[in-house]
C-alpha cells in the first residue's frame, strides 16, 4: 500500500559473491534497523549477508531502491 508518506525501511538479504550486483532480498522491515542487524562471521556459500536502510513510501519501493543501489555500486556496499 502506497500512502505517499516517506519513512525509513531496512532491507535485508543476500548479495551474490559471484556477481556483486545481484541482491536476493529476504525481507523489508519498517524502521532504521541496519545498525541492529548482526552480520554473522559465517556466510552462505557464494553469498554475503547484507542490510541497508532506504527512505521510501513503502516496502516495495525500498526493495526497488536496494536493487538499484546494488546495480550502481560495485561491490554492493553495506
Amino acid at each position: 500500500m502506497r500512502n505517499g508518506a516517506v519513512q525509513t525501511f531496512t532491507v535485508i538479504g543476500l548479495r551474490s559473491d559471484v556477481d556483486m550486483r545481484d541482491l536476493f532480498i529476504a525481507g523489508v522491515i519498517p524502521g532504521p534497523l541496519s545498525d541492529e542487524v548482526v552480520i554473522l562471521d559465517t556466510s552462505e556459500e557464494e553469498f554475503t549477508r547484507w542490510a541497508m536502510e532506504f527512505d521510501a513510501t513503502d516496502a516495495d519501493s525500498a526493495a526497488e531502491q536496494a536493487y538499484a543501489h546494488c546495480q550502481e555500486e560495485d561491490p554492493c556496499s553495506w
